[in-house]
């Protein structure tokens, strides 16, 4: 293995991970898994890749010349899929919500955002709505909801790689009963992409698909809405937007989906099958049910509270991985929690 052209941080991830017995480490800049030189001496040859820690000297590459490419390859060949039959994941993470008019169930903090993070719903069929504000959220009108995954990161995979479920049920004879939504996704939260739809037909967008079978093993007899990362043209996701928009179905009463009971978009859960883990970077969130901070880090850091006074009241040294960690016993008031591991800092203002 030349390890002249590798950063000291990749090379001590990797050697922290032989150390272990491990046979993969996360990737810090990509997420993506990369092979360590334990799962190479497994496999007994050179594979002809150019892998990252081949111990084999690259005796069978072909072309040298193709270092980068190779390397890529592998690395994503190499992602432990996850398939839906096996396990399924669960959106863990609301960072943004905007309700709109109209309809409200389920967006007290009674059930939000717990009612949207679990499920899908095990009362909901084609032909039967889940109402039950412990298992959905209305966006209402026009309202706009951003989730995320906190440790994994979606990956394209055969088939279907995410499923929306929402309140969408059949009635009437077989009409569809669609409040539909955008779909944006985004890898960073920062850029993101647009999911095309069509505004008569509503194919493209979530809201539309009933669910079949909330404890389904398989994308193709779950219901929901599908989205299929190679066609959407993103090859990785952590965060989706969806943003209500069932005014284009009001405003058009010609629409077979026409219906003026209808009040807005209703999500139930959005599950992810095709993921890997990713390597993250500092983070620090407040749980507000919990009354806890949440800290997430790769390498050892520190966890502080200060007073607005600018006195420091907490101090914890932390392992690296992630932690919650108590703010029941500050008195009430406002505080700055601080996380930082090395030069990186992380803050929040909490009132209690």
């Amino acid at each position: 293995m030349n390890t002249t052209s590798l950063s000291p941080e990749i090379v001590k991830l990797h050697d922290t991970a032989c150390d272990r017995g491990q046979e993969t480490y996360a990737d810090p800049s990509t997420g993506y898994i990369v092979l360590t030189r334990i799962a190479h001496e497994k496999r007994g040859t050179c594979c002809g890749n150019a892998c990252r820690h081949c111990p084999y000297e690259w005796q069978n590459v072909k072309q040298r010349g193709g270092t980068l490419l190779s390397l890529i390859i592998v690395m994503l060949l190499s992602l432990p899929f996850t398939s839906f039959s096996q396990q399924r994941f669960a959106f863990d993470t609301v960072h943004s919500f905007v309700p709109g008019s109209g309809q409200r169930t389920g967006q007290g903090p009674t059930f939000f955002p717990r009612n949207i993070l679990t499920g899908p719903s095990p009362s909901a069929r084609a032909d039967v709505p889940s109402t039950d504000p412990r298992e959905i959220c209305s966006l209402g009108l026009g309202g706009s909801i951003t989730l995320g995954l906190r440790s994994k990161v979606i990956v394209d995979g055969p088939g279907a790689d995410v499923t929306i479920f929402e309140n969408a049920f059949y009635y009437n004879g077989g009409k569809i009963f669609a409040e539909p939504a955008r779909i944006e996704l985004s890898a960073d939260g920062i850029t993101w992409k647009q999911v095309p739809f069509d505004s008569l037909t509503l194919q493209g967008l979530a809201g539309v698909s009933p669910t079949l079978d909330p404890n389904a093993t398989s994308p193709a007899t779950s219901g929901g809405t599908h989205i299929d990362l190679a066609i959407a043209g993103i090859d990785s996701v952590r965060w989706i937007r969806l943003t209500d928009v069932t005014q284009i179905v009001l405003s058009n009463r010609s629409s077979p989906f026409y219906d003026p009971t209808l009040s807005g978009f209703d999500l139930d859960v959005i599950l992810a099958w095709h993921y890997v883990d990713r390597a993250f970077e500092l983070f620090i969130e407040h749980d507000f049910q919990r009354d806890v901070a949440r800290i997430g880090a790769a390498d050892e850091s520190v966890f502080e509270v200060f007073a607005t006074s600018g006195e420091r009241i907490v101090q914890e040294s932390l392992n690296p991985g992630f932690h919650s960690v108590s703010l029941g016993d500050l008195a009430p008031g406002c505080y700055f929690v601080v996380a930082r591991s090395g030069q990186v800092w992380q803050t929040m203002k909490v009132q209690r």
